[in-house]
């Protein structure tokens, strides 16, 4: 064995991951602070339409990376005509519904995958999954946006607060799950779907960010205290199983990304899918208790 190559070829290994841990870092501080910036101060208008650019774009992201073209523009412009639908209370909340159920039975094909692999890699299955999730996602943003103080029963003047509230939900378990498993991760979790992810992450992560959120949010949200836990831990969980479909799903076609259009963090949908499982859920249960 040449000793020296061998630490040279370390070397450059380690030089590798502290180039893209930077690039994701840069990335991750970029984003925080526009997409914070947009959902504080935008107006109700722009930011109802950047909501529907987004869920678009990472549609449009899920279709592309399994069916042709014209499949995606068909499935595209049903999904913009949905869209238009959610502005009545009653699609609205059937929409979230869809969504949660959807995120819900999703969790039995990630326990089973990879023995459900030809199913997933239906295009029929591919564009109804991509439809009802998307769906769900922009009409929680609805919801909160245009019935935050009304339905939500939330104590602020600026809904859009509920919206990072929300975020953070996934910001917390992923950050949490990753540095608790760094440091104490010895068994692996969801292996099949997601192998880099440690059960001693997940648990930790788990038990951390619905504590967090709830001594965050006890002053506006018109919940109890047991209430609120039991809240964000559901949607806590859901987050989770929406990163684990996307995980999922990018192993029935063996991709890495579904686009590379944000450095070091994939495409529009590797970054929305842990909160495409989180928003809908977190309406859905935030009506259920109002």
């Amino acid at each position: 064995m040449n000793i020296p190559n061998v630490l040279d070829d370390l070397e450059i290994n380690q030089t590798f991951k502290f180039k893209m841990l930077r690039e994701r870092v840069i990335s991750a501080v970029i984003l925080a602070i526009a997409i914070t910036s947009l959902v504080l101060f935008l107006s109700d208008t722009l930011f109802i339409f950047f909501a529907v650019v987004i869920s678009t774009a990472s549609l449009w992201e899920f279709l592309k990376a399994r069916v042709s073209l014209v499949l995606t523009s068909i499935t595209a412009i049903i999904f913009c005509a949905l869209i238009f639908l959610s502005q009545f209370s009653f699609f609205n909340l059937l929409f979230i519904f869809l969504g949660v159920l959807v995120i819900a039975v999703s969790s039995l094909f990630i326990l089973s995958f990879p023995l459900n692999k030809t199913l997933l890699k239906n295009q029929f299955i591919w564009m109804t999954l991509g439809i009802i999730i998307h769906l769900a996602f922009f009409s929680s943003i609805l919801h909160i946006t245009e019935n935050g103080n009304q339905t939500l029963g939330v104590n602020l003047t600026n809904d859009r607060f509920i919206v990072l509230l929300v975020a953070l939900v996934s910001i917390l378990m992923d950050t949490i799950a990753y540095f608790a498993g760094k440091k104490f991760g010895k068994r692996p979790f969801i292996n099949n779907v997601s192998p880099n992810k440690t059960m001693e992450g997940f648990l930790s992560a788990i038990v951390a960010t619905p504590l967090i959120l709830t001594l965050i949010s006890v002053n506006f949200l018109n919940t109890g205290l047991l209430a609120t836990i039991i809240l964000f831990f559901v949607v806590s969980l859901f987050s989770v199983i929406g990163d684990a479909v996307a995980s999922m799903m990018k192993r029935v076609i063996e991709i890495k990304d579904f686009s590379d259009l944000i450095p070091g963090h994939g495409g529009i949908y590797d970054r929305l899918d842990s909160h495409i499982a989180s928003f809908p859920c977190f309406v859905l249960l935030l009506n259920f208790f109002g």
